[in-house]
C-alpha cells in the first residue's frame, strides 16, 4: 500500500472512531464489556511517578487509582471521552471525583468542580459536581449514544498538586442493560 493510501485509510479510521471536533482522541484505553466494547480517550496524562500511572485505564470500572491530566495548571479545558460500540441507551454516567485512593491523595490533587457533558445524541449541559470521592451518577435524558464527553470547566484546587484527577467515568450499562436482558 502506498504512503498516500495508508494515510487516507488511517484518516478514515480516525473519523470512524472519534466524533467530529473531538479533542480527546490523544491517549486511549480499550475495554470489552458485557453490554458494549468501550474506548476511553483523554487529552493528556500526568507522567507516571514510581509505580503509579494516571492513564485513561484508571477510570474503567475495575481500574484502580485515577486519571490525572498532564498539562501545566489545573487542567481546565481537558477532556475525557468514552465511546461505546454498539450504541446503547444510557441515562447516566458513573463518576468518582478526584484521586480517592486515600483522604490524603484526594485532598492533595485537584478535583472537578464544573464540567461540560456532551453526547453523540446532541445533549449538552454544564454540571456542578460535589467535592466528594464517593461514587455518583451524572444523570442525562435516556438516549442511544455512541459517546459521552466530559470537559473540565472549573476545579476544586489540590492542597499540594495542581493536576486534576478523576477516579471513575464510565457508562452505567446496568441501568438499561438489565432491562433488555429481562425482555429476552
Amino acid at each position: 500500500m502506498s504512503g498516500r493510501a495508508l494515510a487516507i485509510a488511517i484518516g478514515f479510521a480516525a473519523v470512524a472512531i472519534h466524533p467530529a471536533g473531538s479533542a480527546a482522541a490523544g491517549i486511549c484505553h480499550d475495554q470489552g464489556g458485557q453490554y458494549a466494547d468501550t474506548r476511553t480517550c483523554v487529552t493528556s496524562v500526568l507522567p507516571s511517578q514510581g509505580r503509579n500511572s494516571y492513564g485513561p485505564d484508571r477510570m474503567a470500572g475495575a481500574g484502580e487509582g485515577a486519571w490525572c491530566e498532564g498539562v501545566p495548571g489545573s487542567g481546565i479545558g481537558q477532556s475525557v471521552i468514552v465511546h461505546q460500540q454498539p450504541e446503547q441507551t444510557i441515562g447516566s454516567m458513573v463518576f468518582v471525583n478526584g484521586y480517592a485512593k486515600t483522604a490524603q491523595t484526594y485532598r492533595a490533587n485537584g478535583r472537578v468542580k464544573q464540567a461540560r457533558i456532551e453526547t453523540s445524541g446532541g445533549y449538552a449541559r454544564t454540571v456542578t459536581l460535589k467535592d466528594t470521592g464517593e461514587m455518583v451518577a451524572i444523570k442525562m435524558p435516556p438516549s442511544n449514544v455512541s459517546w459521552v464527553r466530559l470537559t473540565i470547566i472549573d476545579v476544586y484546587p489540590g492542597d499540594r498538586h495542581t493536576d486534576t484527577c478523576i477516579g471513575k467515568f464510565y457508562f452505567n450499562h446496568e441501568e438499561f442493560g438489565a432491562l433488555e436482558e429481562e425482555r429476552q
